[in-house]
């Protein structure tokens, strides 16, 4: 591992929150199509139906996380998306048989919402943060966070679920709210000076503000 990747403490914290939610997220889906289907009993049909703003949410939210990006900074975009990912799990957690379905369907929002945010922020400083030669070998860090999150996620969601559908995605939520620390060492946004001139940047700052 290249020395500049490994003593990189905001590619650490960005390749940390990749982990932590991308598991919160892949937890909250095991357990909600099982709370779906198994216990309010929708079919497959309705159970998609219902999860279905999460997906629209990723794809409306990954172009918008982009441009709250370039405007608020990776700190701020990253947790605000920890934080609505963590609320879509609480929201599920509180389903049950007398749920609207606008409430459900609400979580499921959130969760796309929150996690599109912060896979795009992390990604984009996972990236930026790394020296050009070293492209390849944070790629692959980056890939491999986005599978040990989602295994681990599931593994321990599956282990809870006998105890309840409530109780199992306190886990995710926990998780998911892990990532908050880890989002709060990602760069701020650029500072203006105050005489006008050019935005002054730290070094991080520049990596994942300017391409």
């Amino acid at each position: 591992m290249p020395p500049a990747v490994l003593g990189s403490a905001t590619a650490g914290a960005a390749l940390g929150v990749l982990v932590t939610a991308s598991a919160a997220m892949m937890g909250a889906l095991f357990v909600g199509s099982h709370l779906l289907q198994d216990v309010l009993g929708m079919d497959p049909l309705r159970t998609s139906l219902v999860a279905l703003p999460g997906g629209l949410m990723m794809i409306v939210g990954a172009p918008l996380s982009a441009v709250l990006l370039r405007r608020w900074g990776a700190r701020t975009t990253a947790l605000t998306g920890t934080l609505l990912l963590t609320a879509g799990v609480l929201v599920l957690s509180g389903v049950g048989p007398d749920s609207p379905t606008a409430v459900i369907g609400g979580g499921f929002l959130l969760l796309g919402g929150g996690f599109g945010a912060v896979m795009v922020t992390a990604t984009t400083v996972v990236v930026r943060d790394a020296p050009p030669e070293s492209a390849g070998v944070v790629g692959g860090l980056q890939q491999t966070a986005m599978n040990i999150g989602p295994t681990l996620g599931v593994a321990a969601a599956a282990t809870l679920l006998p105890l309840a559908a409530g109780p199992a995605f306190w886990l995710p939520a926990g998780l998911s709210a892990l990532g908050a620390p880890l989002a709060g060492r990602m760069p701020r946004p650029a500072r203006a000076p105050r005489d006008g001139s050019r935005s002054v940047r730290n070094d991080e700052e520049k990596d994942v503000c300017e391409p």
